[in-house]
């Protein structure tokens, strides 16, 4: 007799992806990209499942010196610079941030060069010429 073992973990994972894309008013498409990129990459498997289970991030993700932690503040701060607050209100998507910051992670690892690029965009306010 064999015995047939199912981890229906990265189903959950994926389900978890596209409710979380959908709520934040992201489209399927978006979640099933970023599921496929994530599913190449453990650590950041395990990443947005901790996140899902605690809503917060470990930050233990990095690519180079950049964590996801980084990403996700960058965001934040862009955030707050856009709309002249200086705090976050209960308008801030923060849940639609932290997918941004896995795709911006995603994108990073899968493309050396990324992470030059997005240090230059991150100084591009429009008080710097």
């Amino acid at each position: 007799m064999s015995v047939i073992l199912y981890n229906a973990s990265k189903i959950k994972s994926f389900e978890n992806l596209k409710a979380l894309s959908l709520m934040v008013g992201e489209t399927i498409e978006f979640a099933t990209e970023l599921w496929q990129d994530m599913l190449r990459d453990e650590e950041l498997l395990e990443e947005f499942n901790y996140f899902v289970s605690n809503h917060t991030l470990k930050g233990t993700i990095a690519c180079g010196e950049l964590t996801l932690l980084d990403i996700y503040f960058s965001q934040m701060n862009k955030y707050n610079i856009y709309h002249d607050m200086g705090k976050n209100t209960d308008y801030c998507n923060k849940d639609r941030m932290v997918l941004h910051a896995f795709k911006q992670m995603v994108d990073m690892r899968k493309d050396p060069h990324y992470m030059v690029n997005f240090e230059k965009r991150e100084e591009s306010g429009m008080d710097k010429q």
